[in-house]
């Protein structure tokens, strides 16, 4: 067990979408992690810590809750690395499948203190004032829809869609069968389509 944690910054670099790993060296890194060695560690969370925060706005909502969540998920990832065992889910699964249930435990405290959701504006720099309303009011729609969905549902969407994680990694997170995931998906589809249709026939009406 390692002795110390090391020290994890609140705020994320941008991920490289383009900087992809496979599960094998993943795991390598998570026998060194589980042995101390920090520069595993270190390696292991530029590899995931903005996609992690990522997942985890998308559940919770605010920004800086999402990023509390992945520092205490890879904290958990830096101490509980000697009980990740290989043939069980992949290190990425075994990650996100932690960043669910801390999500769960959010949003189950926030429901117990009334708080509220405050997720702020997305917009994009480069672009026009024009282009920033129309942006957001789409990616309102999105999160508005997604947020109305039963929340395995949801996690199943957000995982294969905008993480990336083929069904068996999805599955795996959700510690569900792949046939158990691919009905979340269908049936989560089917209900995000619908509540986009009907919302854009209340903005046009």
């Amino acid at each position: 067990m390692p002795a110390s944690r090391p020290h994890i910054a609140a705020r994320t670099t941008e991920h490289n979408g383009e900087d992809v790993r496979t599960d094998s060296d993943d795991a390598v890194l998570m026998g060194k992690i589980a042995a101390g060695d920090k520069s595993a560690y270190t390696e292991f969370l530029k590899r995931y810590l903005s996609a992690i925060v990522d997942f985890a706005w998308r559940h919770v909502g605010r920004r800086v809750d999402a990023e509390d969540v992945a520092q205490e998920a890879f904290i958990r990832v830096w101490s509980k690395a000697p009980n990740w065992r290989a043939q069980g889910p992949s290190p990425r699964s075994w990650l996100y499948r932690v960043t669910y249930h801390l999500c769960i435990d959010e949003l189950r405290r926030r429901h117990r203190h009334g708080s509220l959701q405050d997720s702020g504006p997305l917009t994009d720099p480069g672009a026009t004032p024009e282009d920033n309303l129309l942006r957001q009011a789409r990616i309102g729609q999105v999160v508005e829809a997604l947020g109305a969905l039963p929340g395995r549902q949801r996690t199943a969407i957000s995982l294969c869609a905008y993480h990336g994680l083929s069904n068996k990694e999805a599955a795996a997170t959700l510690n569900i069968t792949v046939e158990a995931l691919e009905s979340l998906l269908s049936r989560g589809r089917r209900r995000l389509r619908q509540l986009l249709q009907l919302d854009s026939k209340g903005v046009s009406s």
